[in-house]
Order: C-alpha cells, then structure tokens, then sequence
C-alpha cells in the first residue's frame, strides 16, 4: 500500500526542484495495469472516507480514462 507522503517523495525524485528534470515535469503521467493496459491520469482527488471504524479518514483516489494516443512500449530509463 502507498501513502501520500510516499508519493511525494517518488513524485519529488522526478520533478522535484532540486533533483527533477524539465523532460519529467511534461511527461505524460499514466497507469499501467497488471494486464499491460495504459490509462491516462485525469485527476487527482483527496476524498473522505466515510466507512465508520476504518483507520483511514482520507484517501487520495487517481482516476483515468483511455489513453489519448497510445504509445510505443515503454523502455526504463531510470
């Protein structure tokens, strides 16, 4: 399970001030699935949990849509 402030850190490593790049800064930033399916990231939201008892208060929930133009595999460069 990843938290947010997790996230942050990743999220830093790439677009960070200090240790970030401007080719990651306007990269696309999309989800692949187990199955090797690409979806575009359309929002990010911090939601209220609402379930009575559950140690989470707040989630951050991603959603997505269909990737817009499909691209080549991906290749890790990092």
């Amino acid at each position: 399970m990843l938290k947010g402030r997790d996230l942050i850190m990743i999220f830093d490593r790439f677009v960070g001030p200090k240790k970030g790049s401007s080719v990651a800064q306007d990269a696309r930033v999309q989800v692949r699935t187990p199955d090797g399916r690409h979806y575009d990231v359309m929002s990010v939201n911090l939601v209220e949990n609402k379930i009575f008892g559950a140690r989470e208060t707040h989630r951050i929930v991603i959603t997505t849509h269909e990737e817009v133009a499909p691209m080549a595999p991906p290749k890790l460069i990092v």
